[in-house]
């Protein structure tokens, strides 16, 4: 049960990371450059732990038993490795000539890091075709630790790494300059939890996990998280199941930087943006909105369907209301159409639903999983082309008609101390689906494109 210890803890967070940002802006001195190692240089070369498994993260591999141990003159992939589903970790002691600013180059696919000492210098991690990340690290003259971690999971195995920096151009990390030492960095194993959830009266379980090894600020989500779906999961089946559903029995909650969107879903897995939930720990809908796609999970939605399975996803969020600092517009908002998806669509179809069919959300849920869905079902639900419907809504709304419906009554509402502690801490701002383009669901113009089971690309 969430208590109010929960909610100010979120709320804290809130306000721990608004003054983490200030201090960030206000610190602009430059680092001292990092001391180099002292005694005399190990062997030439560096050691590599060779991996065999589906990983999906650097994170991962610290915490499995490698297959092979041996030891190489760079960073190369070695022989004798499968073509995919691997991982490899190089570590060893790299010679800097001079002191100064240092950058350091990782083109991988899929995920690599580079860290000099502990320090995390290049992030290139998680799944994702050849791309090239760089971070520069200021340093003594000597020697210092260096450790490499990559992985792949399918088609192409790309690891390059390069450096440049005073008397030095960017090339590739010679042999010369590296030398063994042991490894130094090792990943924390307390950030990823796994929550058992049962709802016996429903015969269900799900299994939720949640990491945030790349987001130890937001520890608190690992209670949060199990809690939103603790209380939403059985509201979230009544509106989205269908006879023969294979209903999902675990999920992944990741939380990593660097993700462009707020969050998404692909497969079993929901990606969060920690930069996102790092300054808006209380956007509890944005979980309802992508764990809806696991459970809507339409296996053959055509190209034209994106923005009605995204305003499904809506939809159940406000039906659901598991933040009250989130809205749907309640009216037609000049510029915007139905297919722009998220919050737009789900105030359309709360309006049909209110003054045509009181089950247009559940029919049209049917035909998507059953993949029968196409847009003529609207005339055959209403009898009014799906244009006309809205050229009806966009006037009538316009015009002051109220375009939504209320929400349904929750099995088990959210405790309110919750939503009161991260309203306050957030000033009482609201965030409306339609107008914040940087929100949850609420990305006008586009969907994230990714592969996924649930929907021809993957969603947010």
């Amino acid at each position: 049960m969430p208590s109010r210890a929960t909610g100010q803890a979120l709320a804290a967070l809130l306000l721990a990371g608004l003054a983490l940002s200030g201090a960030a802006v206000a610190d602009d001195a430059a680092p001292a450059p990092r001391a180099a190692l002292t005694g005399p240089a190990g062997a030439p070369g560096l050691t590599v732990l060779y991996h065999e498994g589906d990983f999906g993260t650097v994170l991962d591999l610290d915490a499995d038993q490698p297959a092979t141990e041996r030891t190489v003159a760079t960073f190369a992939l070695p022989d004798g490795i499968r073509e995919d589903y691997f991982g490899l970790e190089y570590y060893g002691a790299i010679a800097v000539p001079a002191e100064g600013t240092y950058t350091f180059y990782t083109t991988s696919d899929d995920g690599s890091r580079l860290y000099i000492g502990e320090t995390l210098v290049v992030q290139n991690d998680y799944p994702h075709g050849a791309a090239e990340q760089q971070g520069s690290i200021s340093l003594k003259a000597g020697r210092h630790p260096i450790y490499v971690g990559y992985f792949d999971g399918v088609v192409d195995q790309v690891l390059e790494v390069r450096w440049s920096g005073p008397d030095t151009t960017k090339s590739a990390v010679p042999a010369e300059v590296l030398t063994q030492y042991p490894k130094v960095v090792h990943f924390p194993r307390d950030a990823v939890s796994t929550t058992e959830l049962e709802w016996p009266d429903l015969g269900r379980h799900l299994t939720v996990t949640v990491d945030t090894r790349d987001a130890p600020e937001l520890k608190a989500f690992h209670e949060v998280i199990p809690d939103v779906l603790r209380r939403h999961y059985p509201l979230m089946l009544s509106l989205l199941t269908a006879e023969g559903d294979t209903l999902p029995t675990q999920v992944t909650f990741s939380v990593r930087p660097g993700v462009d969107v707020p969050a998404y879903a692909s497969g079993s897995r929901i990606v969060l943006s920690a930069e996102w939930f790092a300054g808006n720990p209380g956007d509890l809908g944005c979980l309802v909105h992508e764990f809806a796609h696991l459970v809507q999970s339409y296996p053959r939605s055509p190209d034209d369907a994106g923005w009605v399975v995204e305003g499904i996803a809506d939809y159940v969020r406000y039906r659901v209301g598991a933040d009250e600092r989130w809205r749907i517009p309640d009216s037609y908002r000049e510029g915007t159409h139905y297919t722009n998806g998220y919050g737009v669509t789900a105030a359309f179809l709360l309006y049909l639903e209110r003054h045509y069919d009181a089950e247009l959300v559940t029919k049209l849920n049917r035909a998507l999983k059953s993949g029968t869905y196409r847009q003529a079902l609207f005339e055959q639900y209403t009898g009014k082309p799906v244009d006309d419907l809205w050229e009806e809504y966009r006037q009538k709304s316009a015009g002051g008609v109220q375009a939504t419906a209320p929400r349904r009554a929750l099995p088990t509402p959210l405790a309110r101390p919750l939503q009161a502690d991260l309203s306050a801490a957030a000033g009482g701002e609201v965030w409306e689906g339609q107008t914040a383009a940087a929100r949850c669901g609420r990305d006008t113009g586009r969907l994230a494109r990714r592969p996924s089971a649930a929907c021809p690309a993957a969603i947010s």
